[in-house]
């Protein structure tokens, strides 16, 4: 497991732990029955054919280091931390922490790579938010997005210490 030594050790932390929720049986392998019994529990009914697509092109057994590989390469094209944070900052220029969150909506909506209005407002929706103190156009509070919480909720997988 060389490849973990580079990577940012609390989201592997978090990985192991994911890992154990989906190896209900406890073998150390996630089994089609272990995630037919996840969704269950869950409350989703995933149709036999739904869980063959899940595995398919996967390295069985699926074992927590094929199962950290395998998000990993899922994560591959997310940033590290300090980069969303450096891109973040942006919208920051009291260096504050916070963003105004409408402004980001209309930003990633209007410019670049544009996001559509729902795309961007899913984008957000678990972001920490939090109101004030300043008040927007209507009189209300504006929303601020908590962009260094953001950031570590999004980032990829690599260390940002770069060590």
């Amino acid at each position: 497991m060389d490849f973990l030594k580079d990577l940012n050790q609390p989201k592997v932390y978090e990985l192991k732990k994911a890992f154990c929720l989906f190896d209900l049986d406890g073998d150390g392998v996630i089994s089609e029955q272990d995630l037919k019994n996840t969704f269950l529990t869950l409350g989703v009914d995933k149709f036999e054919y739904d869980i063959d697509q899940m595995f398919d092109g996967v390295v069985q057994p699926l074992n927590l280091d094929v199962f950290l590989l395998l998000m990993l390469q899922r994560a591959n094209g997310l940033a590290p931390q300090d980069v969303m944070v450096g891109a973040f900052r942006m919208w920051d220029k009291a260096n504050t922490g916070f963003i105004d969150k409408e402004r980001f909506i209309h930003d990633i909506t209007t410019y670049g790579d544009r996001f559509t209005p729902t795309e961007a407002k899913e984008a957000v929706a678990d972001a920490a938010i939090t109101r004030g103190p300043q008040l927007n156009d209507e009189g209300q509070l504006l929303e601020k997005l908590d962009y260094l919480d953001f950031a570590e909720n999004i980032s990829g997988f690599q260390r940002t210490d770069h060590k």
